[in-house]
This record gives structure tokens, sequence and C-alpha cells, in this order.
């Protein structure tokens, strides 16, 4: 007896962000930068740093736990701009696909919210070497508990700080791709540059 129903393959999500990191980091990358500009991604991560700040009830009520967050959150910045020119480099072509139905106007709007300012010429050259840096700078397990304690941060923030909660997850996950992405290319690359990303 036929039923009609088809079946479906279980406890599997066709599309994530997580799903899709370790398989093609292009692809991630594109996913990324296509959901968000680096302006907004500044701008979250500001609004995030400033609700752990001023949160009373967060990882941040000692004054050493709000140096290393102001130190970490400017070497993310420092690292989403990295991947944010590496992603440019590798699609390029989608992008233009992407932006030609697109007025001037528009083309010229968005290219505003993309504009890298924290690296040197050196890094915009190489933007591996802050890869390299922020990898350095930070074990995994230290990156993957100060996200968790700022997306807890931003949750529990209360009063005038509060934030609109539309995005934080998805943010989230945003950045803890691009970091995982940031020591595996490190791991699997030390020394001979960022060759594999473009198999």
């Amino acid at each position: 007896m036929e039923t009609g129903t088809t079946s479906r393959k279980r406890f599997y999500k066709p599309w994530h962000f997580l799903s899709q990191a370790g398989k093609r980091p292009l692809r991630i990358l594109w996913e990324v930068f296509d959901h968000y500009h680096l302006d907004e991604l500044k701008q979250e991560l500001q609004c995030w740093q400033r609700c752990a700040l001023c949160n009373d009830n967060s990882a941040y009520s000692e004054g050493g736990a709000r140096e290393d967050l102001i130190d970490f959150i400017e070497k993310l910045h420092r690292l989403i701009e990295a991947f944010y020119i590496l992603n440019e480099r590798e699609n390029a072509g989608r992008k233009r696909r992407q932006q030609k139905g697109l007025s001037k106007e528009a083309q010229q709007m968005i290219a505003k919210m993309n504009i890298p300012v924290l690296l040197t010429t050196d890094e915009k050259k190489d933007p591996g070497q802050v890869i390299t840096q922020f990898c350095k700078a930070f074990r995994p397990s230290y990156v993957q508990m100060e996200l968790l304690d700022m997306l807890d941060a931003v949750i529990t923030c209360k009063g005038s700080n509060e934030v609109h909660k539309g995005n934080w997850v998805m943010l989230y996950e945003a950045l803890l791709v691009l970091v995982n992405l940031a020591y595996k290319i490190s791991n699997r690359e030390k020394g001979s540059g960022l060759a594999y990303m473009c198999v």
C-alpha cells in the first residue's frame, strides 16, 4: 500500500551556517558577508560590548574581564575585516553578478558600508597574517567562552541598554563560523598561506 508521503532525512539541516562551515570555506564566507555588511557587524559588536560592559549580571563585573573583552573585540573586528577582504577576492565574480541589477546609487551605498578601516595596507595585501595573529593571541576555547559570555550578557541585559532581540543567534553563529575558520586555516596551513581555500 502506498502512503503518498516522501521519506525525509531525519536529524539533518540542509542549510545552516554551522553545517556549511566545514564543507566549503569560501561559500561560508560568502554567506556571512551576504547577510552582514562590515558596518553592520561593527555596530552589532559595539552593541554587544556595551551590553556586556553595562550589565551588572554578566561575566564582565571585574575590571580585568572588561579589559580582556575590549581587546578581544578589537582583534575580532580586525579578523572580520581580513575575512571580508578574502571574500571579496575569492567571490568577486559572484558579487558582480549579484549587484548587476542594482542601481549605481545602491552599489555605492553597499560599497560605503563595506570599507575595511582597521587593517594596514600590508595587512590588506596579506590578510592571512591577521588571521594568524588572532589565532596566536587567543586559544579556541577562550574564544568560544568569550562569544558565549557576550551572548549571555546581551540576553540578560536590562534597562536602557536592552537591544533588539531579532538576530542574536544568527550573529553568534556567524562569529563562531569565522573564528572556527580562522583556527582551521591556522592549523592546516601554518606557513604556507591560504591556498587551500581556493579548492
